[in-house]
């Protein structure tokens, strides 16, 4: 419990940095521009560690497929009907020659920052975490399957930090910035990560060096 007590408050810190200092100014460019520049593109990918398998000699493609393609769809789901077209999404990009292969996790991030409150990333460390939780391997092109699984385990952690009370402690530092959803969103992906292998003292080290070296301590239970 002491070491799942102590994760959580390394997720919820990870979480409000990383929204505050990246997350949120990233977000509010992609939306406020009607096209992605391929400027944009390059550090979004770096952002996501998406760099490597989206080389620059096909950037142009993948910049008219999110531009021409992507956000326009993305943003025309409803919100019930957006989790269940990501995949499908992500096997239309490639068809349009946007990527070289199907990449879900690329459109269900790229989703995020188009409507941050409704989708989650789908991260292998984030499955992993959430096959160690139910016992159960989630595909990585299954994003339904791990869009309801992460609700399920977003519900528990909001049980939990709202029953030691962390929620409510951590208040002046995520409510300014963010809505309790998108705060709990973003807690149980970093936890998740840990959960799912990331490294604990990269986290650690991260959080202490933004909140200071006694944060973890003091909200830990």
């Amino acid at each position: 419990m002491e070491t799942k007590s102590k994760y959580l408050v390394i997720a919820a810190g990870e979480a409000i940095l990383q929204w505050v200092n990246k997350e949120q100014t990233l977000i509010q460019k992609l939306k406020s521009s009607e096209t992605m520049t391929l400027g944009d593109l390059k550090k979004w990918l770096g952002y996501w560690m998406l760099a490597r398998g989206n080389p620059v000699n096909q950037r142009d493609d993948l910049l008219k497929g999110i531009n021409e393609f992507l956000r326009p769809s993305i943003l025309s789901f409803s919100d019930d009907e957006l989790p269940k077209q990501i995949y499908s999404m992500a096997k239309q990009l490639k068809c349009l020659s946007g990527t070289t292969s199907i990449q879900t996790s690329l459109v269900s991030k790229f989703a995020f920052c188009m409507r941050p409150e409704l989708i989650v990333p789908i991260d292998k460390r984030a499955r992993k975490g959430l096959a160690l939780m139910y016992g159960k391997r989630i595909d990585a092109h299954n994003y339904e399957s791990y869009f309801e699984s992460f609700l399920l385990f977003k519900r528990e952690t909001a049980a939990e930090m709202q029953g030691s009370n962390l929620l409510n402690d951590l208040k002046p530092y995520w409510k300014k910035h963010m809505s309790v959803d998108l705060f709990l969103s973003r807690t149980t992906d970093k936890f998740l990560m840990l959960e799912g292998g990331f490294n604990v003292k990269s986290m650690e080290k991260n959080v202490e060096e933004h909140f200071g070296n006694d944060w973890i301590g003091k909200y830990q239970q």
